[in-house]
């Protein structure tokens, strides 16, 4: 926690003003609910003596239009360096997919996730607020807006993944941490290797059962 306090009368913390876009991508998994988990750095530290991780629940099979897709994230946790830790807080809790948008670099494709944020009191700021931004300058990252897994991080042509965790104090004043994502995974495995898993296991059964059947025969 003296770390984080550090960050705060350092400067580290960027005024939410100052904060530029996000971006960041992931492997896929085909099943309607998925956990993924999330690594990655908060910027002003370049030594990555800081490291964070975090993860987050995903229902693609929410409804919603537009592009918009209100309910999709059913929850996340943010743990920065092990000294702060901020979750998942009812709201609109929403994934976007856009298309031919404008980004840093110029137009592109975003898969974006944001959620309401609660933690605890940080030098009198509160987090409320987080968002993850998996950009490809470019396009070409979806052929439609329709609601889809995160993109892979290799898919975004070398651009990180970004997050924020927004801050603010009893006045409204705002202040934000941000950073890099490094690795997204999905967990557990995608639903088509728990089925080989499935189909693995029912074989074995059957194949004892066999034995079983075959020394009752002998007996």
């Amino acid at each position: 926690m003296q770390l984080i306090k550090e960050w705060f009368k350092r400067g580290f913390i960027l005024p939410a003003t100052a904060v530029c876009a996000l971006s960041v991508p992931i492997s896929t998994a085909q099943a309607a609910f998925v956990n993924y988990s999330f690594i990655g750095s908060i910027d002003n530290d370049p030594q990555a003596l800081s490291p964070i991780s975090g993860s987050f629940q995903f229902d693609n099979a929410t409804g919603g239009s537009g592009g918009v897709y209100n309910g999709a994230v059913t929850g996340f946790t943010l743990n920065l360096s092990g000294l702060y830790t901020s979750s998942f807080k009812l709201g609109a809790n929403a994934v976007t997919i856009s298309k031919n948008i404008t980004l840093g670099g110029g137009n592109g494709d975003r898969w974006e996730l944001s959620s309401a944020a609660t933690g605890s009191n940080l030098n009198g700021f509160t987090a409320y607020d987080f968002d993850l931004r998996l950009d490809r300058v470019g396009g070409g990252l979806f052929a439609n807006t329709d609601l889809q897994n995160p993109p892979s991080l290799n898919g975004l042509n070398g651009v990180t993944g970004r997050w924020r965790l927004f801050f603010e104090d009893a006045n409204g004043n705002p202040a934000v941490f941000l950073g890099s994502i490094t690795s997204l995974t999905a967990v557990p495995l995608p639903a088509a290797v728990l089925l080989f898993g499935a189909g693995l296991i029912s074989l074995v059964g059957l194949g004892a059962g066999g034995l079983r059947n075959i020394r009752g025969v002998r007996a």
